[in-house]
């Protein structure tokens, strides 16, 4: 595989910049938690890609890169588990119930999840914003 074109110091600001956005929308889930989750995900393949295209020679900057390289698969991992699991609770909440102890059941289940999924969803949001504001960091220093 050829090496990605290094990134231009226009595509940067680019990238912080419709990142900053694209962060704000997925920690309020304007698009509800599974959008969310996906948005996430397509940001952090973005910013791998960005990190790759990044060359440099000094020891402290190859290994902030590869650090922060880490950072995003491992909050990618935990975003498809998050999506994996907004999808079960999208297919639960299209359940037929056939009788009232199933309804008040399903009701129950639905609050508990959707607490879970905004706490997850704030959690990772945190998570996001943190290496997002690492990231600009490293990209605006060389």
């Amino acid at each position: 595989m050829p090496a990605p074109a290094p990134e231009t110091s226009e595509d940067i600001a680019f990238f912080i910049t419709e990142g900053t956005h694209r962060l704000a929308t997925i920690s309020m889930n304007d698009y509800g938690f599974l959008l969310s989750a996906r948005m996430a995900q397509t940001y952090l393949d973005r910013a791998m890609r960005v990190l790759e295209s990044r060359h440099g020679f000094d020891h402290a900057f190859l290994t902030e890169v590869r650090l922060l390289k880490i950072a995003a698969s491992a909050i990618a991992r935990e975003y498809a588990q998050f999506e994996a699991f907004c999808s079960d609770c999208e297919r639960f909440d299209r359940l037929e119930t056939h009788h009232w102890t199933e309804w008040v059941s399903k009701c129950a289940v639905r609050a508990i999840s959707r607490g879970y999924r905004g706490t997850v969803s704030h959690h990772l949001a945190y998570k996001i914003r943190t290496f997002h504001s690492r990231i600009s960091s490293i990209l605006t220093e060389r």
